[in-house]
């Protein structure tokens, strides 16, 4: 049988589960409208659904909005697979619709929180034994089950949603090879970075901020065995990329690795508007503020013209990608002396420290997550802050190695740093600190009933 903890963690699960759909189907339904009752399809959501459709039709990874203006069928790397693949699988069961995909994200919410609940048990339990263990995995099943920054994404068909237990399984990893640093976990952990970087293209640094950041920083192991897990760890999350490397090195004119559309954002954050202003730190319309269709036009003849042109032409993804990122980079290098105070605002636009107010509303109303559920996660992220604090404290007390959670942190800042800041590219600190809050929260917890009961009992 199972124990009482672990039923409650599923217990816990199914619960998320139940709601998720239940704010799929009645809470924010599916519709066209663009209300703020209810939810319309747009932006990544968009492309993750048509390709998804797309894939489900036997065309795989190709552009749909592409397809959706002109009908033209071209290669696309817009996102890595993992996403689209997932969803393309529900559509060739016949439940391609925007709902039935919706639902089927809902999925991931409930693997988040199981496994969530059980990584904060198991190494609560191994740190500060079996019954702080027990509460901390519930606690953080409970928390990844209610946190509003975890199921909007399931619900918005953005891929934050595998993404999130994908981090789990990499901290989780981390973690187990601080106990026993094998060369066997090093390979898991290299591998479940890998995974999680073909949700979301940014986790790959994290071969360099969590898998040799181990090896080479507070470890008994040998500077050849260091040199060894090292690159074990590296080749696995390579082996692990490699179908999707190949793929698209052989589809593309220029090399793309996870996406190809790593320009397109830096582009976002490269302009006056998103370096100064009240928008500084975030994303801007930079490429129409810098009237770079003109010189797109010079140098790709029809590439910017209206879908319906006949002189219009689409070129290689890659080969616009790589417009976009000289362009972006050009900017950067022509403002270098203000490029440390726009890194400071993107970090603190992530970590909701600089214009918290205005990267609110960028949530609900152009992100369109919703303005309550975007206020009760701003809440709920302010409120884990001490507890993730005191958790982070009770681990170094005890000699335990923070890098399986501290890398979150480094990942987050170095993707803010070097396009924008943005709430939702916060997912990685979010997962960290509901498992390292935990460890506070279950050590806390008989304190703040014995408080609570004493003061029950004084004032009868």
């Amino acid at each position: 049988a199972l124990p009482s903890a672990v039923r409650g963690i599923w217990a816990i699960g199914l619960g998320g589960l139940a709601f998720r759909w239940w704010a799929v189907l009645f809470y924010r339904p599916t519709c066209d409208t663009g209300a703020a009752d209810c939810y319309t399809l747009g932006g990544d959501a968009f492309y993750h659904h048509f390709q998804a459709d797309l894939i489900a039709d036997g065309e795989w990874f190709k552009n749909p909005a592409e397809q959706v203006l002109s009908g033209t069928l071209n290669d696309s790397a817009g996102d890595p697979p993992l996403y689209p693949l997932f969803l393309a699988a529900f559509s060739k069961l016949g439940m391609g619709s925007v709902t039935w995909h919706r639902a089927a994200s809902t999925l991931f919410g409930l693997a988040l929180i199981v496994l969530c609940g059980l990584a904060a048990r198991r190494i609560a339990t191994q740190v500060f034994g079996a019954e702080v263990g027990d509460r901390a995995g519930v606690i953080a099943a409970l928390v990844a089950a209610l946190h509003p920054l975890m199921w909007i994404n399931d619900i918005m068909l953005l891929s934050e949603g595998p993404y999130q237990p994908l981090i789990v399984l990499a901290i989780w990893a981390g973690w187990e090879w601080t106990r026993e640093p094998t060369r066997r976990r090093m390979a898991l952990l290299g591998a479940a970075v890998a995974v999680a970087a073909l949700a979301r293209a940014e986790a790959v640094a994290l071969l360099g901020f969590l898998v040799l950041l181990l090896v080479v920083w507070r470890n008994p192991l040998s500077r050849q065995e260091r040199i060894r897990q090292g690159a074990v760890g590296v080749l696995a999350g390579l082996v692990v990329l490699a179908p999707w490397l190949v793929y698209n090195n052989l589809r593309f004119d220029k090399p793309v690795t996870l996406t190809s559309a790593s320009g397109t954002v830096m582009m976002a954050g490269a302009c006056d508007t998103a370096w100064s202003g009240e928008s500084m730190g975030i994303w801007a319309k930079c490429f129409e503020e810098r009237e770079l269709q003109i010189e797109m036009e010079e140098e790709f003849p029809g590439s910017y013209r209206f879908p319906d042109d006949p002189e219009r032409v689409v070129y290689d993804e890659s080969v616009i990608d790589r417009f976009n990122t000289e362009k972006a980079l050009e900017y950067t290098f022509d403002n270098l002396d203000r490029y440390p105070l726009v890194i400071l605002a993107r970090i603190g636009r992530s970590l909701e420290l600089f214009r918290v107010e205005h990267t609110l509303w960028v949530n609900y109303a152009i992100e369109g997550r919703w303005k309550i559920p975007s206020l009760l996660g701003l809440i709920g992220y302010y409120a884990l802050i001490p507890f993730t604090l005191l958790g982070f404290e009770m681990l170094r007390r005890r000699g335990e190695r923070l890098a399986p959670f501290a890398a979150m942190w480094t990942l987050v800042l170095f993707a803010s740093a070097v396009t924008f800041g943005l709430t939702r590219y916060r997912v990685p600190i979010d997962v960290a600190m509901i498992i390292v809050s935990s460890f506070a929260l279950a050590w806390l917890w008989p304190h703040l009933v014995a408080g609570v009961r004493s003061a029950l009992g004084a004032d009868r």
